[in-house]
């Protein structure tokens, strides 16, 4: 199947190799998963999420689908890519900053920490929610969390619950938490 393109939306949709599974190509202004380089990026999912798979007989349209939204997020950064940065990225602290990676370090290895500290109780909450919202604030609740970071658990890897990773990330708290600690 080829790619949608009917739209100017810097997005295009396929089949992909999984049944009921679509494959979206998506242009971003700013990386998400490096807190906001700017420029023209493209991200690849699956929805439902998933993973992405395709058959080797789809790679000409996803290549069609990757080339048809480059170019329309080219073409949408160059018409507004400064504004987007003046009004959205000039504002976040540089991510880049030694001391903003250790923060965001200690942040995140804080966050597994609470969902192992929680576990059978946040996996009892989670699945009597009735919804996803509904699990979200039982999840920030009870892990006196924010909205952001409630919203990690969405793609919350289990295995950095065993014990090697638990005694790996109590280490590097504590070094990360000693006064002269510089480097993530």
């Amino acid at each position: 199947m080829a790619p949608e393109s009917e739209n100017e939306h810097a997005e295009a949709r396929m089949e992909s190799g999984v049944r009921g599974r679509a494959l979206i190509v998506e242009g971003w202004f700013a990386s998400h998963a490096d807190h906001g380089t700017p420029g023209p990026h493209i991200h690849l999912r699956t929805s439902p999420v998933g993973e992405m798979v395709i058959r080797t007989d789809q790679i000409p349209a996803l290549i069609e689908a990757l080339s048809l939204v480059a170019e329309r997020i080219e073409r949408l950064w160059e018409a507004d890519g400064a504004e987007y940065t003046e009004e959205v990225l000039s504002h976040e602290p540089d991510p880049y900053d030694p001391d903003v990676i250790r923060q965001r370090t200690i942040r995140e290895l804080d966050f597994i920490d609470r969902v192992a500290a929680h576990g059978p109780e946040l996996i009892q909450r989670l699945t009597d929610a009735d919804c996803t919202d509904e699990a979200l604030d039982a999840a920030i609740l009870l892990l006196d969390v924010n909205e952001v970071d409630a919203f990690r658990l969405a793609r919350f890897d289990l295995l950095t619950l065993t014990r090697a990773s638990s005694e790996a990330r109590a280490k590097k708290l504590a070094e990360l938490r000693e006064p002269n600690a510089s480097s993530p």
